[in-house]
């Protein structure tokens, strides 16, 4: 079950792209709800060259990614994306992948992580010590995110 990350690249965003879009769609969300997120789900080569993507790797292959950016609304850092292989969920991949981004969130400075999260992984981010402080709206009208705060997990890790 060993991960090995590495720093993503320009040249992956069409690869992280298709992991970010395979793992939102495995909940089942309507075709028209995938459309309205196309653009939020795009990773573009500027958004790697400028923020902090790193990808995961289990043997040969890439099987998820997080992306670290500021969050000026909430002064801290925000977790902007992270997602794992449908299949590999389950498997502790997710929580591996969760230490790597909180020891480099730390690692950069990071004082406070924010995770607006969606609702399918709320169950996750608390796992992993997040506190709920709020919800902001969806594009999708009517849906609210929870949003989660961390700060205990980066100020203790080893």
């Amino acid at each position: 079950m060993a991960l090995q990350f590495f720093p993503a690249q320009p040249t992956d965003a069409a690869m992280l792209t298709a992991i970010a879009r395979r793992s939102k769609q495995h909940w089942g969300y309507p075709e028209e709800w995938m459309r309205i997120w196309a653009e939020e789900l795009e990773i573009r080569p500027e958004f790697i060259e400028k923020e902090m993507v790193v990808k995961a790797e289990a043997g040969a292959e890439i099987i998820g990614f997080y992306a670290l950016q500021p969050h000026a609304e909430y002064d801290a850092t925000d977790l902007a994306h992270f997602w794992l292989l449908p299949e590999n969920i389950g498997k502790g991949y997710g929580r591996l992948m969760f230490e790597h981004m909180l020891r480099k969130a730390r690692q950069a400075g990071a004082e406070r992580l924010i995770v607006e999260s969606d609702p399918y992984a709320s169950g996750f981010y608390e796992k992993m010590g997040g506190r709920k402080v709020g919800e902001r709206q969806s594009s999708i009208a009517g849906r609210k995110l929870p949003v989660y705060t961390f700060t205990a997990g980066l100020r203790n890790l080893p």
